[in-house]
């Protein structure tokens, strides 16, 4: 009993073994060989070529468009209300939720800002209060996923994670993020937005304290592209990073769009110049011309995600307005992007001590006088001397009357004679136009602080002035410029002026005024409140030179 039972258990095993051996392991190989033949179809089927295959590995260049119409994801939240697509899982939309009224900063037709892999169809995946998050199969077993984090001080945190879950290596060829084609903006800057739009990127120069904002220019039909890799080989640079960018995106005057590599390293940035519309060539006299916009892309390198792996590429980025007081509080040098001209460390200053008299007031508009007077004040001792000099001309105007005549014909004497006349009464002709030439980088230093600050933006100041950023809508406060420069210019034309001179000194008030029309109410309150300042000076210098003569 016990022998048979072990000679049926022998052939049991043997049974077993040689099933295994010539039946199911053949079996398993074949079903593993189909599949690894299955996918590789499938690579070539899904996109555009198949490059390399190597030690079991498969190389894909991203996979084909697909039939499927976009879809639109909605996500809102406390700055903005966003719409994102479904092809390339970028933001579609971004409408800010402004304090005047909403501003779409996305009007254009395009891929999407933030847009990867744009031919490639996402779904929604999870979400929270303040994260999304989407994925898109790439390959069977081969997807992408993005998530989209946004935080209350506006710095936002993108991550795209490559997952393989196969057995093989996949690597994927160089892909992108997409910008632009430009930045939408309020209504008062619509204008003057085309100008205002460029493609633009922070970099570190070695020997230089402060990062430099560098713009991205397209020449003629080609693009303009920035590659620190090749900037690096040109300088033979031992140091890598010396040129890589920290951020890059698009801005105009009032808003930045940018990504900020956090564990991947700076490539080649590409812009082109795109065309978002049409507009009219002399109020439509001369037809119309072709709107532009930058189009930026931000090129990715190729990556090699190993089998039953992951890959994430962490980035930062900002998507809004342009707030200087709320930049110099995050990293990355975003106030950079705040362009104050040539006198720009003068500017700072003047919106450091705007800030500070806004702390005391709570309102833009006494904020701004209470600047123009503490300016006024510095300058005091040079305008003095500008309306004493003017004073003194006005008064020996007659003489110098005289003299042009007695020698029209010898320009010689003339020079001479003119000579002994400001020494005879201590007059200093270019007195009157220095003071003037000091006072101009001041000016121009204020004019920008005051032209790109986005903390006027809807600022009140008193009565019909709601937004201190934009135009005065009943043009009340350029009429009165204009009106006090009228005086002005009355008060300080010398009597016998050159008649070309003195119609250009009467146009200038005019000129003033229709140019000071469309600036923001801000800029005009100040030209406004220094004119005023400076009449009022004029005024009393004029009685007391009346009185000693």
């Amino acid at each position: 009993m016990n022998r048979q039972f072990l000679t049926t258990l022998m052939l049991f095993l043997l049974v077993i073994t040689g099933y295994n051996q010539f039946v199911a392991l053949p079996r398993a190989r074949a079903e593993k060989a189909a599949a690894e033949e299955k996918l590789k179809q499938a690579v070539k089927e899904q996109t555009p070529a198949v490059l390399a295959t190597a030690e079991g590995g498969t190389s894909v260049a991203a996979a084909a468009a697909s039939s499927q119409p976009e879809e639109l994801i909605s996500f809102d939240y406390q700055d903005a209300d966003v719409t994102f697509s479904s092809k390339g899982a970028g933001i579609k939309k971004y409408i800010y939720k402004d304090v005047v009224e909403d501003v779409n900063l996305t009007p254009f037709d395009t891929k999407g800002f933030f847009a990867t892999l744009p031919e490639l169809d996402f779904r929604e995946f999870s979400r929270t209060q303040n994260s999304i998050t989407f994925t898109g199969d790439i390959l069977p077993g081969f997807e992408v996923r993005k998530t989209y984090t946004f935080a209350e001080n506006g710095l936002n945190a993108l991550k795209v994670s490559f997952v393989n879950n196969t057995a093989h290596d996949i690597t994927l060829e160089p892909w992108t993020f997409n910008f632009g084609p430009g930045l939408g903006t309020v209504k008062s800057e619509e204008k003057d937005n085309e100008r205002e739009s460029k493609a633009v990127y922070l970099v570190q120069y070695e020997g230089r304290k402060k990062a430099t904002l560098e713009t991205l220019k397209p020449k003629g039909d080609n693009a303009g592209v920035y590659n620190p890799a090749a900037e690096r080989e040109e300088e033979k640079s031992a140091d890598e990073d010396e040129f890589n960018w920290i951020w890059a995106g698009v801005q105009n005057r009032y808003f930045l769009s940018v990504i900020i590599p956090q564990d991947w390293t700076p490539g080649v940035l590409e812009a082109t110049a795109s065309v978002v519309g049409k507009k009219d060539r002399m109020w439509g006299l001369f037809g119309q011309a072709d709107e532009k916009g930058p189009q930026m892309t931000v090129q990715m390198p190729s990556v090699t995600v190993e089998a039953n792996s992951s890959k994430e590429y962490n980035s930062d980025f900002y998507f809004g307005p342009k707030d200087y007081q709320e930049f110099l509080a995050l990293p990355y040098h975003l106030d950079r992007s705040i362009e104050f001209g040539f006198f720009g460390s003068l500017g700072k200053i003047a919106r450091k001590v705007l800030e500070t008299f806004y702390g005391w007031t709570g309102n833009y508009g006494v904020a701004i006088i209470l600047l123009t007077v503490c300016v006024q004040a510095l300058m005091f001792p040079l305008t003095m001397m500008s309306l004493k000099s003017t004073a003194q001309m006005r008064k020996i105007a007659p003489e110098m009357k005289r003299l042009q005549e007695k020698y029209k014909g010898n320009q010689e004497a003339l020079n001479r004679e003119m000579l002994n006349l400001y020494r005879k009464y201590n007059v200093n002709p270019l007195s009157g136009c220095l003071p003037m030439l000091i006072q101009l980088p001041i000016f121009l230093a204020l004019f920008n602080a005051l032209r790109t600050s986005w903390a006027l933006h809807g600022a009140g100041f008193v009565g019909w002035i709601t937004d201190l950023s934009s135009k005065d809508p009943y043009y009340v406060l350029p009429i009165l410029m204009g009106v006090v420069m009228f005086f002005q210019q009355k008060g300080n034309m010398p009597p016998g002026t050159d008649p070309a001179q003195a119609a250009m000194f009467k146009y200038m008030p005019l000129i003033f005024t229709l140019l000071f029309m469309n600036f923001p109410s801000g800029l005009v309150l100040y030209w406004l409140t220094n004119s005023l300042i400076s009449f009022g000076i004029q005024t009393v210098v004029n009685k007391q030179v009346a009185k000693q003569n």
